[in-house]
This record gives C-alpha cells, structure tokens and sequence, in this order.
C-alpha cells in the first residue's frame, strides 16, 4: 500500500485481508500515528481518525459491532476525581476513543472508570449492565467479548494497550485487583459509588518484551499484516482468554513484575500463589477453575 492515498475503501481492504469481515465484533485498539505519515494525516478529516473509524465500520457492515475502550479519571481517590457522566466525562486513552464515542450511533456502557463504547448491532443490550457488575465482569460486555468470540485487533500497537489481559484477573478474583471509589453523575449533584476488582499495581505486560509476549509468540493465535503504515495483529478474544487464564492458573504472577523485592511485589506474590491453590482445591483442578472463570468455550 505504499504511496497508495489513504482512504475508508483502502483501510477496510487491508484489514479484509487480515481476515475481518461482515458480521465481525472487533474489539479496537488503536495508534492514528501510525496509520500515515503526519503530513497525510493532517490533510484527512480529524487527521485520519473518521477514515480509521469508518474503515472499520464499513468491513463489520450492520450486522456487526465495534467496541473501544473509553476509560475514564473519575477515581474518587489518586490523580483527579472526575465525575462520570457517560455523554460529558471524556476518554482518557486516546483522541480516537473520543471521537468514537462522540458519534451519534455509539453506545457507552455505565461503568465509572473503565467504560467502553460500541456502535453496531445490538450495541445498546451488548454494552448494558456494567455498571452492575465488576471492572471487567464475566456478565459485563467483556464476558459478552468472550461468548460472541470477538476479534482483538492492534492497530500500530503492542499487547501493552490489550485491555483483554485483564479480563482473567477479574473472572479469577485475583488478590491485587482492588475496589476503588468513583464518582458519577447524580441528577444535578453526584455521588460515590464502589468499582471492584480494578487494576490498580504495577504489571509486567505494561512493557514490550513482557513475560506474556514471550506466551503469544510461542500460541502462534495472531494474523500480522500492513494497513498502510500501520502494523496491525488480530487474534480471536476466546482463543487468547482461553490460554491466558489456563497460564494463569500456572503461574497466577505471571502478570507481574518478576523478581522485585519492594513491600507491593514480596506480598503479592504469596497472596496470589495462595489464593490460587485454594480455588484449584476448591474446584477441583484446573479445569474447575477455568469453568469457575467462565472460559468453557473453544
């Protein structure tokens, strides 16, 4: 595709060949810087961000969805306390999410901190209800992932921005995610409410080169290719969630840092081991627990 002008029709071919289509739910992660060279960018409408967008709107067709992360500060404790509001209170990772779930046919699910917006079919009922559950419940929109098996795309990112590693730690009840309060629209006023199992800690697959890169390059589940400038990778989400809580339930710190002696890590790592021996005695190995996780399916 070099040289070639970027447009709706060449993004949606490009990402056909990476084998998305008709009827696809896509879960998108996503870097506009590189999709093209800033002085293309700057020349398309919101520098490229519609073109991305459509581009894979346009491949799903209508009966299918896509979904973005649309995280938000509305901790009430730590770096700010916005208050959420699904129309108003904005995204914080990223001007695509912003865009995305600006748009007139997006939906935004409930959830304080970590809500995610979609636009497609059923979108409204997909995304419903998480607000009810915890940050990343199995009965939230990032159980529905798993179930409708929904494809995890990287467009010009890495596993660093993979919102789905964190799904096993929720379904797995793991020691270090932790409930928070936030804050959210009340009528004219707001108030606090509780979010469970939110990421808080440091992890090992906030780098490259992580312990869980060396995994995903031995499960060979990804399809890598080129939308223009753009190295993008799919996988299937219950391909990956599947073999990253069976990983877990191995190794429960594989998702930590290794080998770090601070307070946080020395404790963490007996917690997490301890608790993982409980719930294979209590459900009976590891197949027990992946059924308890909800991750039943192929």
């Amino acid at each position: 595709m070099v040289g070639q002008p970027v447009t709706v029709e060449t993004i949606a071919a490009a990402l056909r060949e990476l084998g998305l289509g008709a009827g696809d739910k896509i879960v998108m992660h996503s870097d506009l810087r590189a999709l093209a060279k800033p002085r293309v960018l700057v020349k398309m409408s919101n520098t490229g961000m519609d073109a991305l967008v459509d581009g894979f709107l346009k491949v799903v067709g209508p009966e299918g969805l896509v979904c973005l992360p649309t995280f938000t500060k509305a901790f009430a404790m730590g770096l700010c306390g916005d208050i959420y509001d699904p129309v108003e209170t904005p995204s914080r990772v990223g001007s695509i999410t912003n865009l995305f779930r600006k748009r007139p046919n997006a939906v935004r699910s409930l959830h304080p901190t970590h809500p995610w917006a979609a636009i497609g079919k059923d979108a409204e009922a997909f995304v419903a209800g998480h607000d009810e559950t915890s940050t990343f419940g199995r009965d939230s929109i990032c159980g529905r992932l798993y179930d409708e098996d929904a494809k995890i795309v990287w467009f010009g990112t890495t596993g660093t921005t993979n919102t789905a590693t964190h799904f096993p730690e929720d379904w797995l009840d793991l020691p270090y995610m932790t409930s928070e309060d936030a804050l959210v629209k009340d009528g004219d006023s707001w108030k606090r409410v509780t979010v469970y199992r939110s990421p808080s800690g440091p992890r090992d697959f906030y780098r490259n080169g992580c312990k869980l890169d060396a995994l995903l390059e031995r499960w060979d589940i990804q399809t890598t290719g080129a939308v223009h400038d753009a190295t993008v990778r799919v996988m299937r989400a219950r391909d990956f969630l599947n073999l990253l809580t069976r990983a877990l339930i191995d190794d429960p710190c594989l998702l930590m840092k290794s080998g770090v002696d601070d307070a946080y890590h020395t404790r963490m790592y007996v917690l997490v081991a301890e608790h993982m021996e409980r719930m294979k005695k209590l459900h009976g190995g590891v197949d027990g627990v992946m059924a308890f996780a909800g991750c039943t399916k192929e």
